[in-house]
């Protein structure tokens, strides 16, 4: 079956991931995350994670860094600036910075680890299914609180409102990762059929261009919540 090859595109499919929990699957994410940060072995161990993850669900290891350029291009950036020390007394010629470089890899490493991680949990989950479970994991957070409450008030317990705006908020927010990449396609494609200099200068035309754009269907998407009634607002 043909399927999108754009990041955090879903690849449809029946291996093990596809098959598996959204609610799983986004625990799994936040581990591999934090771990990516949390120490040098927890990052080998993410990583492990990620790769034996896409070769489950058949996916090349390298497709989960398509649309990677601008994070890479800001990467460096912190790790330039963290690496030079700027403050040494009576010069003014920058220093190499041993443990601010390493750190700036780590953070790197962390980031890129996390970026291919989100972009393997979009290829095997659809977004219905994230929102299935984040209402469902919403229902049941409120649920236990009304009964906790109760049980320490002896108030009756609350009737559970049908909105769900912390799951609603979230569910539009992962939405939006997608919706960035396909619109960075779109607007790096025009950039090419203009003939446009690549490298840095295209992501400094690109980056303002694409967040303009970002913004403007956050605005829309807004107005079209607001018409049909929807809130993110606690009942």
């Amino acid at each position: 079956m043909a399927y999108g090859v754009s990041p955090y595109a879903y690849r449809p499919g029946t291996t093990f991931l596809h098959r598996l929990p959204a609610g799983v699957k986004l625990l799994g994410l936040l581990g591999i995350s934090l771990g990516a940060f949390f120490s040098g072995p927890g990052m080998l161990l993410s990583t492990a994670i990620l790769l034996a993850g896409a070769g489950s669900a058949k996916i090349l290891p390298w497709d989960l860094f398509r649309g990677i350029k601008a994070l890479v291009f800001m990467i460096g950036l912190v790790i330039i600036l963290r690496s030079l020390r700027l403050d040494l007394p009576r010069s003014f010629v920058p220093a190499l910075y041993l443990p601010g470089l390493w750190a700036g890899i780590r953070f790197g490493g962390g980031i890129m680890i996390s970026f291919s991680a989100g972009a393997l949990l979009f290829s095997v989950t659809t977004m219905m299914e994230l929102r299935d479970s984040l209402g469902r994991a919403e229902t049941l957070i409120r649920t236990c609180r009304y009964r906790f409450t109760t049980k320490i008030t002896g108030r009756p317990i609350p009737p559970l409102s049908r909105n769900s705006p912390v799951s609603l908020g979230i569910s539009l927010m992962l939405n939006f990762l997608p919706r960035f990449f396909e619109v960075w396609e779109e607007a790096e494609a025009a950039y090419r059929a203009r003939a446009g200099k690549k490298g840095i200068p295209a992501l400094i035309l690109l980056i303002p261009l694409v967040t303009e754009r970002m913004i403007t269907m956050a605005v829309e998407t807004a107005y079209a919540m607001e018409s049909r009634g929807a809130s993110l607002e606690e009942p």
